[in-house]
């Protein structure tokens, strides 16, 4: 029995079953957790350093349900780092594309999970292309939709996707949950080289945001009410977000060795879409993750229209009609900020994201089997920040 009764039916359609993996989730873990044979660009990549098993369930859930949803078109892998796993990066990637501490296991600190697939993510588009997706994203269209089709498309300059905050031109960053580009990328090559070099004999991210490599570019900043009314240390974050410093170094970069121009690349070739397209839900709840938590375990099925709860009932139509993903982060771990994710990983709440009859098994539900209607339009990017001319790991006093 479909459980599509809402009423939206103008701006999302169901999708054929015969366009979707029908396996059982057994079925599906089980080809997870094997190696598959890389046989085309047609990738999703992504990273458990303890592997598939020990992800949170919600977690495992976000994994089945994209591979249920992309069908035989797309090959979803979860590398690990885990010795002897069929899965471990080092079948894929040579160890020279990684720092000391990731190849010989030391790295440290409560963040080393989070910077090894920082690490990982962009060798692998590099060397085979596709879609990198952290394990914290619920999908809700097809890649090809979202923008595999840009790229594909020889008509169009596009080369790299993402998402974008498009907040501040000279400071803006792409959301590193979502990258999509096909194999030999230059920027994709550059962007890694200059966090690897930012990795050289270190064993832990304190301290990042000060690396000679990326002082000339310009910290993310957190504004000054969430600091304080959340508790965020803005260093910590820049230092936790240091991916995003190497991002922005490449982009403002022109090599005078090569002819690189990072400001025109990606003015030219970056098909970004608007960060509503990974937070929505958190924009539309202010951040507060409790909220979020509350209205999906609402009850949904068994009650008419009218009787549902309202603020809940829009904002799973909105995700399922406005947003591409949703992004479940964690963010900085000693902060007062309650996410969706956090609450989500406790034991006790290991079944609430699919608790029968309520608003998040919807979600859930409506995750595999909606598609939306409406077309995606990459935002204009115009570089107005300052230029670097250096080389790419050129240290600039």
């Amino acid at each position: 029995m479909s459980k599509f009764n809402g009423d939206t039916s103008s701006e999302v359609m169901m999708i054929p079953s015969s366009q979707l993996d029908g396996r059982s989730d057994d079925e599906i873990i089980a080809t997870l957790l094997k190696y598959q044979a890389i046989t085309s660009e047609k990738n999703v990549w992504t990273f458990w350093d303890t592997g598939f098993s020990e992800m949170r369930p919600y977690v495992r859930r976000n994994i089945i349900g994209w591979v249920r949803r992309l069908g035989p078109d797309w090959t979803v892998r979860v590398l690990d780092h885990v010795a002897g796993s069929p899965l471990n990066v080092s079948t894929f990637v040579n160890s020279t594309f990684f720092p000391e501490a990731f190849n010989n296991g030391t790295m440290s600190g409560i963040y080393a999970g989070v910077h090894s697939a920082d690490l990982v993510r962009l060798p692998l588009l590099y060397l085979y292309g596709g879609v990198w997706m952290d394990t914290g994203i619920m999908l809700f269209r097809s890649i090809h939709d979202i923008c595999w089709r840009a790229l594909e498309d020889p008509r169009t300059p596009y080369e790299i996707a993402g998402f974008a905050t498009g907040t501040e031109p000279s400071n803006d960053i792409i959301m590193n949950c979502f990258i999509a580009a096909k194999s030999g990328n230059g920027f994709i090559r550059r962007w890694h080289d200059v966090f690897l070099a930012m990795w050289e004999n270190r064993t832990d991210c304190k301290g990042l945001h000060d690396h000679p490599l990326v002082r000339p570019v310009k910290p993310v900043q957190i504004p000054k009410i969430m600091q304080t009314t959340f508790a965020i240390d803005n260093q910590l974050f820049n230092d936790y977000v240091a991916h995003f410093l190497a991002f922005k170094r490449v982009w403002m970069l022109e090599d005078p060795a090569d002819g690189f121009n990072g400001p025109r690349y990606w003015e030219n070739h970056a098909f970004m879409l608007p960060v509503q397209e990974a937070f929505l839900a958190q924009q539309i709840c202010k951040f507060d993750g409790q909220r979020q938590f509350d209205l999906l375990s609402l009850q949904r099925e068994g009650l008419a229209p009218a009787d549902r709860d309202q603020e809940a009932e829009t904002l799973v139509q909105e995700l399922l009609t406005h947003a591409s993903t949703m992004k479940l982060s964690r963010g900085l771990k000693n902060n007062k900020l309650v996410h969706l994710a956090k609450l989500w990983d406790l034991p006790e709440n290991s079944e609430a994201d699919v608790k029968p009859g309520s608003f998040g098994e919807y979600l859930r539900w409506g995750s595999v089997h909606l598609k939306q209607t409406r077309t995606l339009k990459p935002l204009q990017i115009h570089w107005t920040g300052e230029v670097l001319r250096a080389g790419v790991t050129e240290i600039v006093k």
